[in-house]
């Protein structure tokens, strides 16, 4: 496998679940259905496993990457990028003549989303026992996507449930896949979700406050989450946990894509998490790492790194926190 592997280091972060190529269109106009729009376009790497994993190899910590990639340039390009990080790469899945997955995103002029496209029946068919021999034991943290299956999901929870060598964050990533979940959350120390796709995972209508949130949230965590971050869009996410529940605002940020900020929020939240910071404080990191990759016309915010996320406290001090419970 391409890159440098440290194999006596143990991990900060694993993380499994999707990879896959970009490709990215900014439209001129605003979008006319039934007919071709003028656009401007990119073709990067993504997927919300490797995308979190990138941004936490950027922000320096030692982060490995699991997912399934076809035997094609694309899927070797991909790994050898992620390996040119530092990002162990050693237990990534190869498919012998298939297809690396693919998605596509279509923005309207201001960098909003109009709709996103995959093809990723690639990751889909990653099985429980191709994650059987994961070294779950030799990381402090798991990070896994809802782009697995249901079955994989459930293994990679029932390790959780069955050892305290490390914790797991989930991301629901879209409310079709969010019903992969298992039913029960226990298990999961950190899930993270959208207000829609938590509403979906609970059966409920999605909130349009912090105040609805913070019952969504709650609701995560009655499910049996260790703890819960719902993000709301522009108006920032409530994280909960048995601390309490917490109203997190958006840092000042000049948009130029909305792409990778919800991976930056996880990637930036589970890096303060590693330096013992509290949930809510965590999730202001989350909010700063969002705002800075939101600047990027990439999924990526290629100048993400410790060094810049030290300097932005004018930002940091700018996102309000407010206790909703006890």
């Amino acid at each position: 496998m391409p890159g440098t592997v440290h194999p006596r280091e143990r991990l900060e972060v694993l993380c499994i679940g999707g990879a896959n190529v970009d490709g990215d269109f900014r439209l001129a106009a605003a979008a006319i259905a039934g007919t071709s729009n003028p656009a401007t376009a990119r073709t990067s790497f993504g997927g919300v496993a490797r995308n979190v994993a990138e941004d936490l190899a950027r922000l320096g910590r030692r982060t490995g990457l699991v997912s399934r990639v076809g035997d094609d340039a694309a899927g070797r390009g991909l790994l050898d990028h992620a390996a040119g990080l530092g990002i162990d790469v050693r237990h990534a899945l190869v498919a012998a003549g298939a297809t690396t997955s693919q998605y596509l995103a279509i923005h309207d002029p201001d960098g909003e989303l109009v709709i996103g496209v995959n093809a990723m029946a690639l990751i889909d068919g990653i099985a429980a026992s191709d994650l059987a021999g994961m070294p779950y034991d030799e990381t402090d943290w798991v990070f896994a996507d809802t782009n697995l299956s249901a079955g994989a999901l459930g293994e990679i929870v029932g390790r959780r449930r069955s050892s305290g060598a490390f914790r797991l964050a989930i991301d629901a990533v879209a409310i079709p896949k969010a019903s992969r979940l298992p039913a029960a959350l226990d298990g999961i120390d950190l899930l993270f979700a959208n207000a829609g796709e938590a509403a979906a995972i609970l059966g409920r209508a999605a909130p349009s406050t912090p105040e609805g949130g913070a019952g969504l949230a709650r609701g995560l965590l009655d499910r049996g989450a260790g703890a819960a971050s719902v993000s709301l869009g522009r108006l920032g996410a409530v994280v909960a946990d048995a601390g309490g529940v917490w109203h997190v605002g958006v840092a000042p940020t000049r948009l130029a894509s909305t792409s990778g900020t919800g991976d930056a929020r996880i990637a930036g939240t589970l890096h303060a998490l590693l330096d013992g910071a509290p949930l809510e404080q965590a999730a202001v990191s989350g909010s700063l790492a969002a705002a800075l990759t939101a600047e990027s016309d990439s999924a990526i915010d290629a100048g993400l790194g410790p060094t810049r996320f030290a300097a932005e406290s004018a930002r940091l001090e700018a996102v309000t926190v407010r206790r909703i419970e006890a």
